[in-house]
């Protein structure tokens, strides 16, 4: 049957007051694909300036959380930004809200525990880019594109598993190397191993509010948007 012109002009209605942005539009993919190289370039070109140095380890340079989560954030912003209506849009929605979780933890342990003025070898524009760029770019995404799915708050819950997993495999490499990424990881530097699990406690606790806060923000807009696609006079169930 045939789109009556009510019905196209109030389709277009909502589309006006909708305050989140599509996934589909060509700016949104476009800044997608910019971010999305540019935290990949990062992590590359950061590579590249310590590859030569006699001291350097690609398994050590590939064990740092904030490696890994820019490189994955980096995969997931130009996916979503070169196809963004295939494949399960629940699974897609999923995987963007544990990559804000995860560069906001990026973000925040940073700024709260390593944030010393010590950049070591990392180069200054990578530093701003991973830790400061990157998780802004992920949160600011998830609070302005609308979501296609829903995120369950058990499902919201399992995005500590990745952070779990990590943390296990730190541990136990560096009780076997005694390299640890980072200082709070290592009980030397945290105060003994007590204070280890102080700051393990505090960091989970902290992922889980911010996995529960992310997954109802994606939520809530969602709601929102069903409910200004439902005709007048009917309700959401």
């Amino acid at each position: 049957m045939p789109r009556t012109g009510s019905s196209r002009v109030s389709r277009w209605k909502r589309e006006v007051s909708d305050p989140m942005l599509s996934s589909r539009a060509w700016p949104v993919r476009l800044l997608r694909i910019l971010f999305g190289a540019l935290a990949v370039t990062a992590v590359g070109r950061q590579f590249l300036a310590e590859v030569g140095l006699p001291q350097f380890s690609p398994v050590n340079f590939f064990s740092y959380f904030t490696i890994l989560s820019n490189i994955a954030a980096g995969v997931l912003l130009l996916r979503l930004g070169a196809a963004p209506g295939r494949d399960g849009h629940a699974v897609l929605e999923w995987w963007r809200g544990g990559m804000t979780v995860y560069m906001a933890t990026t973000g925040i342990v940073f700024a709260l525990l390593l944030d010393d003025g010590d950049l070591g070898l990392t180069l200054p524009w990578v530093n701003t880019v991973m830790h400061r760029v990157i998780p802004a770019v992920m949160f600011v995404d998830w609070m302005l594109v609308r979501p296609r799915a829903r995120v369950g708050y058990g499902r919201a819950l399992a995005w500590l598993a990745v952070p779990l997993v990590y943390v296990t495999y730190a541990l136990v490499r560096g009780a076997v190397t005694g390299w640890f990424p980072y200082p709070f990881l290592r009980p030397g530097g945290a105060g003994g191993v007590d204070g280890v699990v102080l700051h393990l406690v505090v960091m989970a606790l902290g992922i889980a509010l911010a996995a529960m806060l992310v997954a109802w923000l994606g939520n809530i807009r969602l709601r929102e948007r069903e409910k200004a696609a439902v005709p007048e006079g009917q309700s959401v169930p």
